[in-house]
This record gives structure tokens, sequence and C-alpha cells, in this order.
């Protein structure tokens, strides 16, 4: 079968490349190609993702069919072929897609921005999920959060230290915190001309401790690339957008994975408080309904 893709993420190697296929499942496969180096092919319903081919698949159609843990892949000619020609997935027509974080002007100490956050939060806390992570790692996050407000990169890296591999999982909730919080710190524009560049080098060097799909994840992050979901979120809210429009990018970002939505969503917000010139309170400013929830999707499962 060939199908087409639509988008690649960045870090997606721009030329031939060739590696094998270290885990297939329904919508999502991960490759590792030579050099440490993984990317992701994903199903258009799971968001464009950094390190990931987005390729354009019926509903119906399930990976394990065509594809096998262990099986070589080659891109040739801008068209990636599995061992055995059972897949192809042409890349010409593909996009280059990025997250768009450094061009955000996050001010979360703007009236129209923080009423925005506040609604993201609160959405948040009615939907739950985090509030395990909370309890687990507070004290953590309050040593970056302070941490952040210094500008002390050496205390920063002491606290991420704590979260990596933190939780269950293949991307464990510490993990999926640690993505959300560097889409704060890219996204804030008097955080990433330096701190950010800085502490993404540390965090590059503790996610060689991480598993690998969680280690593609953090990696991009330390560069300013995550989830399109992830990204919407941070765009709306720096947009200071409406309670609707924010509603239902939260309402993506949780869709993903059982929890690791809630994680990397909670992560962001903590991470924009923490930028902010003044300290923020996430007091609901009314009570806030989510849209009806889409079912549960997920990149990392």
């Amino acid at each position: 079968m060939r199908l087409a893709a639509s988008a690649l993420g960045a870090g997606v190697p721009a030329g031939d490349f060739a590696g094998r296929i270290a885990e297939v499942h329904s919508r999502a496969a991960l490759l590792a190609l030579a050099g440490e180096k993984w990317v992701t092919l994903v199903a258009p319903e799971l968001g464009r993702q950094p390190r990931g081919i987005t390729f354009h698949a019926p509903a119906g159609i399930s990976l394990r069919t065509f594809l096998a843990a262990g099986a070589e892949v080659a891109a040739r000619g801008a068209m990636l072929r599995a061992a055995g020609g059972a897949l192809a997935i042409d890349l010409r027509g593909a996009r280059p897609w990025r997250s768009g974080l450094d061009a955000l002007r996050l001010d979360i100490d703007q009236p129209a921005v923080a009423q925005s956050y506040r609604t993201a939060r609160s959405a948040l806390d009615t939907d739950g999920r985090s509030d395990g992570l909370r309890h687990a790692a507070g004290a953590i996050f309050e040593r970056l959060a302070d941490a952040t407000r210094r500008r002390d990169v050496e205390a920063a890296e002491r606290a991420m230290s704590g979260l990596i591999g933190l939780g269950e999982g293949r991307t464990p909730a510490g993990d999926d915190y640690l993505v959300g919080y560097f889409a704060a710190l890219w996204s804030c524009s008097d955080v990433r001309t330096g701190f950010a560049a800085a502490l993404g080098a540390r965090l590059a060097a503790l996610a060689t401790h991480a598993g690998h799909l969680s280690r593609l994840y953090l990696q991009a992050a330390a560069e300013g690339e995550v989830s399109e979901c992830i990204a919407t979120v941070a765009a709306g809210v720096a947009a200071g957008s409406d309670d609707t429009v924010i509603g239902h990018a939260v309402a993506e970002a949780l869709a993903v994975g059982h929890s690791s939505g809630a994680a990397g969503l909670l992560g962001l917000l903590d991470g924009c408080a923490a930028c902010a010139e003044t300290r923020i309170t996430p007091v609901p400013l009314r009570l806030w309904r989510l849209p009806c929830r889409p079912a549960a999707r997920s990149v990392r499962r």
C-alpha cells in the first residue's frame, strides 16, 4: 500500500535515511535511525509532531497490518519503504512543520493573556487528571519555578533531574511535564533569549537517561519543538484568545493518552506562571465547563 505524507516535523532528516522499526502501534510507529536518532510515523488525528512524519491514513487502517518491529526501513528518493514492500509512504508532497513557539510573544502580565491562562488552568483543574502528578511532584515543581524566576540554570537542572522518568508508561508524566514546561520557556520572549537555550542543553543531556520515545520528545522540546496540541494552547494563550478557543485547544491537548496531555498541559501552564514578572495565582474566573471531550488518542502508547 502507498500512502502520502502531509507533514515533516522539525528534526526529520531532509535527505535519504535508513533504520529499523523499533515499535509499531495501530496508528503510530517509532523508527530508530543511525546515530541514536528517532523518528515517528503518525496518523493525522494524532496531530503534527516534532521528529514526526504525518501521513494520510484512512481511519480503518492499522500500521500493524503492514509493519513489524525489527524490520528495516529506508527513505530513498523521497519514498519511505519498509522491508518486504508492504507499505510505502510518499514524502514528496509533505510540508515542513515547526511548532512556531519562537514566534510567540507570550506575556502573561498582559490582562487578556492572563485571562486566557486562567481559563486554561481552570479547564485543567476541572479535568482532574493532573492532580496525582501535582501531589507527587509539587515540591519539585516549586523548586523548578523558583529557579526559573531567578533564571538559575544550575538549580533548574537539579529540579529537572528529579522529574526525568517520574511516573509510569512509555512517556512518564514527569517527562511530559517537562515537554510542556519548555513549551512555555520558548514561548516567553524574555526567557528564550538565554535561559531557555542554556537550560535546554541541560535537558538534552538529561534526556539520554529517558526511554526512547521520551528522549525524542524531550530533546525536541529542549530545542523549542513540541506537539501541535501543546503548541496550539501556547499560541492561544499568547494571543489572549477567548474562552471558546482556549477550551477547545485544551480539550484537544487533554485527549492525548490517558494523562500524557494533562501532564504536558500542566507543565505549560506552570512554565507560563514561572516566566511572569508578577506571581500568578490560578484562581478560576468562573465555573468552566469543557466542551465534549474527544475520544482519547495517543501518540505514545
